[in-house]
């Protein structure tokens, strides 16, 4: 599995599409997009060699991945509140976003 494919459940996901995006969905899209281009941006061959810089900028996206996966399960209503929506109708992620969210924090 690679973040494209986290990235595309979210596309694909109904409450994702404009006129109506919802907020919180909106925020975690753009979260995951942002951890995935950062990826892209590690040389991998430096990565392999053990370069500090590449394994800091991965570990970094681990963490990154880790806290989307935080967020994706928060049931507090605070994530709600972060990104403006209204913490009584929380944005349901579905089943697909969370399986994948889990899969790339562990």
């Amino acid at each position: 599995m690679s973040l494209t494919t986290w990235s595309s459940a979210f596309e694909s996901h109904p409450q994702s599409k404009p006129p109506n995006t919802h907020p919180t969905i909106f925020f975690l899209y753009d979260f995951v997009r942002n951890s995935f281009n950062q990826l892209k941006a590690v040389d991998a061959e430096k990565y392999t060699a053990g370069d500090n810089s590449a394994k800091n900028a991965v570990g970094e996206v681990e963490g990154r991945n880790a806290f989307a996966n935080m967020l994706i399960n928060d049931t507090s209503g605070k994530l709600s509140m972060m990104t403006g929506a209204d913490p009584s109708n929380p944005a349901d992620f579905g089943a697909e976003i969370k399986a994948k969210a889990l899969a790339f924090a562990q």
